[in-house]
């Protein structure tokens, strides 16, 4: 098995700024040429409180389920239009709780139609070999398949790069996403 290791880099675009530790948001992740095994779903959380969502930034192995309990004293409606993924649980008080399988790899925007500053993120992977990185952008992928392979580099506001690489590969990776999209005050880096 190989590994790599690497640092994202954020930094801010035209009339964007970025802030200490936001690199955290980000996500490389490792498609291997010859094919992924399938990841192993899991069962997640994301809360439901203070009006808002925590975590707001989640990434599962495709086939997860996640649990949204009500932990606020207010009613909520989690539900995703998001094309592959929509779903609507309707509205639910403090105390309950709905689930979700999210099957389709990609990226799911989660809301409360009650309140509308709510808003998750979900990026359900169709690889095992993803991670996030640390408050200074440094990242570390164990346990990869040797040969040949993309590296992806991810990020909230930012456009993705790809890096065409072949394990093993001693070489360090370092990757620079410029923030293009202004950050959501209401997602934050959990």
């Amino acid at each position: 098995m190989a590994s790599i290791q690497g640092r994202l880099e954020l930094v801010a675009g035209q009339k964007q700024t970025v802030a200490a530790g936001e690199v955290t948001a980000g996500l490389v992740y490792f498609l291997p040429k010859a094919g992924n095994p399938k990841p192993k779903p899991g069962y997640f959380t994301v809360n439901t409180s203070s009006k808002g969502f925590s975590p707001s930034l989640l990434v599962v192995p495709a086939g997860s389920t996640l649990a949204f309990p009500n932990r606020d004293t207010v009613l909520h409606n989690v539900f995703s239009r998001t094309p592959g993924a929509a779903f609507d649980f309707g509205n639910y008080g403090p105390g309950q709780s709905r689930q979700q399988v999210f099957a389709k790899p990609g990226l799911v925007i989660v809301n409360c139609s009650v309140h509308h500053s709510m808003r998750a993120t979900v990026v359900v992977m169709a690889t095992p070999y993803y991670t996030r990185p640390d408050k200074n952008g440094r990242f570390e992928l164990t346990g990869l398949p040797s040969g040949a392979g993309t590296l992806v580099y991810w990020h909230p506001r930012a456009a993705a790069a790809t890096v065409q690489i072949t394990l093993p590969s001693a070489t360090a990776q370092t990757q620079r996403l410029v923030a293009s999209k202004p950050r959501n005050d209401h997602q934050g880096m959990n």
